[in-house]
């Protein structure tokens, strides 16, 4: 399984309380992908950890919280993921040094977004879902998902806009918006590769540009 978290360095100050805290939550990764929420006990979180009970109540004081940590931390790197695969699908267009690429590659910027998003698929998935079922049942973590959500739209959204930006075209509705239903796009691809077995490159590249050509047009001269 693909990793989504760097190793944390090792070094003397690797357990002063902050970098204890960090691998924790990094650690708790797997925990919640195979057991959720309900299912993870404290000695689950710390044995993958490699600490004591005290040192997870020196950091926190229910399981919740590191979920909560956890799907912080996720959303950050997925964005830097995004931003990366942006940045590499830009550099491979290039041609004779012009920076610019085709308007149809609007929807070969985005369908890269999903590609890097794609090998923690089913960790993210998994952790999404949880997520929503118990943000449903759970005020605090329901306001917390909300916040996640939100942070990961505006980056697609931004992203989305500067394209269009540069290719001189504009979407039908508010980036924001648009950068909604690509996420549940994503959302619902990788949950099909997951249960189907299937590889859904070329279901995501006609998904994505299909989306793309139906809410973007050309911008007024």
């Amino acid at each position: 399984m693909t990793d989504l978290f760097e190793p944390l360095p090792e070094s003397a100050g690797t357990r002063r309380r902050e970098n204890t805290r960090t691998k924790l939550v990094r650690a708790s990764l797997e925990v919640f992908v195979e057991k959720g929420i309900d299912g993870a006990t404290v000695d689950d979180l710390v044995r993958a950890a490699g600490f004591t009970r005290g040192a997870f109540y020196s950091s926190f004081s229910r399981r919740e919280e590191v979920f909560i940590a956890l799907f912080d931390e996720v959303t950050t790197e997925l964005i830097a993921i995004a931003h990366s695969a942006v940045a590499d699908a830009l550099a491979a267009a290039q041609v004779d040094g012009d920076c610019a690429i085709p308007e149809t590659d609007d929807a070969g910027v985005m369908l890269a977004v999903f590609e890097g998003i794609r090998p923690f698929g089913r960790q993210w998935y998994l952790l999404y879902s949880e997520a929503i079922t118990r943000s449903l049942r759970d005020e605090e973590l329901r306001a917390e998902l909300a916040v996640q959500r939100e942070r990961m739209r505006d980056e697609i959204g931004a992203l989305l806009s500067a394209r269009l930006e540069a290719s001189g075209e504009r979407a039908k509705l508010p980036a924001e918006d648009l950068a909604q239903l690509l996420m549940g796009i994503f959302i619902d691809l990788m949950l099909r590769e997951q249960m189907e077995q299937r590889d859904v490159t070329e279901l995501a590249a006609t998904t994505i540009l299909g989306t793309l050509r139906a809410f973007i047009e050309p911008r007024p001269a």
